[in-house]
């Protein structure tokens, strides 16, 4: 099957995502996670694009650059290449390192480029390596409250205008919930469903005075609400949600359906 052409941003940024073959563990040690952004700081010193921000977590990397789309793929093809050339003799292995090529997504609008950079900057977080944003060093969080050192200036100084230069906005913004998906990873995606089913049982038991979801089977107003929160607002399968119910999903088919 041919591959799909990518997309031209109207904005010129671009979301890239680069995943170790079999989800290898490409970035364990620090030491590989400073030459992977060496590289990228070369290419961003050959002005082939503009590092808006980063993340670098182990077995992948998120980069929002901008630039024309052409650049940013022989650029990130390059960075990969020389980063596959080290990792593989620090390893002692040949083959492939990374799996694919990479995935980009076109940002369209200063709501989504905020929404990104936050999701970029919590992936620790989200992945329990750490408690707050500001606790992991392999993300571009900290050049935005300090002096940049892989991050584009330009960049920093037009994101941060976005919360009228206030720092304090900046932090704020990063302890807000976002439901949204940034081209995340299948298991991302899948746990943070989990999380915010849970959440979501947690509260709806809290509000109606239910000490277990277990407990709505003989209400049927509430069951139904429920299985209507957990399908369309988290997103969950029928499946799913007959399974943190402890129900059978031809209920919470019935119960979809009589809505």
């Amino acid at each position: 099957m041919a591959r799909q052409a990518r997309q031209e941003s109207g904005t010129g940024y671009y979301h890239v995502m680069s995943r170790g073959i079999n989800r290898e563990f490409l970035f364990s040690l620090d030491s590989n996670k400073q030459v992977f952004m060496q590289l990228v700081a070369e290419q961003q010193a050959a002005n082939m694009f503009e590092l808006a921000a980063w993340c670098i977590m182990g077995n992948h990397v998120h980069l929002l650059l901008k630039a024309d789309r052409e650049q940013i793929s022989r650029a990130v093809k390059v960075i990969n290449l020389k980063y596959a050339a080290h990792y593989n003799r620090c390893q002692k292995r040949i083959g492939p390192v990374f799996g694919d090529r990479f995935r980009s997504e076109r940002v369209e609008d200063d709501t989504y480029l905020l929404g990104l950079i936050r999701y970029l900057h919590r992936n620790p977080v989200q992945a329990e390596l750490v408690s707050d944003v500001a606790a992991y060093p392999w993300s571009s969080y900290g050049e935005y409250l300090a002096v940049p050192r892989f991050i584009s200036p330009q960049q920093k100084d037009f994101v941060l205008s976005l919360f009228s230069n206030d720092r304090k906005d900046f932090v704020a913004f990063h302890s807000q919930v976002d439901d949204n998906d940034y081209m995340e990873t299948k298991e991302d995606t899948e746990k943070n469903k989990r999380t915010r089913a849970i959440s979501l049982i947690e509260y709806f038991c809290e509000r109606h005075g239910v000490l277990h979801a277990r407990q709505l089977k003989g209400h049927d107003e509430l069951f139904t609400e429920l299985c209507i929160e957990l399908v369309t607002g988290a997103g969950l399968s029928l499946r799913q949600a007959a399974e943190y119910l402890e129900t059978t999903h031809h209920k919470v088919y019935a119960a979809l359906k009589e809505e």
